[in-house]
């Protein structure tokens, strides 16, 4: 027997819109979570190369210091003048107590500027191990706001003989 169509029960046409427009709306919630994720891991892989790359220029500028020279100021744009610590030990990394000799301060493209401007901040620290072998360690933090986490870091050691 033929059954009327009123017997049978399915979705109308407004329960379909409705389904439509709740999968619409979490499809563009997960679009916006994507699109901020994507910008805060661009962020911070541009920030962490650029920390990398300045502890490395900083190490390779002590690193090319005499093992006895107490007197070079790598904190200023090369050709250093003769009025800085050289590799005396001393200096720290903690960001919090920067110690005059012991530190300088990038812009955005790296270029040595004063702390007020600073996008980075480069610390290094020596230690004399023995009378002949001195640990180096440089560590360089991006100062930027990163509201997604933890500002990138860089910390180098390396051990210099005479």
């Amino acid at each position: 027997m033929m059954r009327s169509m009123k017997d049978q029960s399915g979705i109308t046409i407004v329960e379909s819109m409705i389904a439509i427009l709740i999968l619409l709306s979490g499809l563009l919630a997960i679009a916006q979570v994507m699109v901020v994720s994507v910008m805060a891991s661009k962020t911070f892989g541009r920030d962490a190369g650029k920390t990398t790359a300045a502890a490395h220029d900083k190490m390779e500028e002590l690193v090319g210091l005499q093992f006895t020279d107490i007197s070079t100021n790598v904190t200023v744009t090369p050709p250093f003048s003769t009025d800085g610590v050289g590799l005396t030990a001393g200096g720290t990394i903690h960001p919090d107590a920067p110690v005059t000799g012991y530190v300088d301060y990038l812009d955005h493209v790296g270029v040595r500027t004063s702390a007020g401007d600073a996008a980075y901040t480069r610390q290094w620290r020596i230690v004399n191990e023995s009378a002949s072998l001195k640990r180096i360690v440089v560590s360089v933090r991006s100062n930027e706001s990163f509201q997604y986490g933890t500002a990138p870091s860089t910390v180098l050691v390396t051990q210099k003989a005479p």
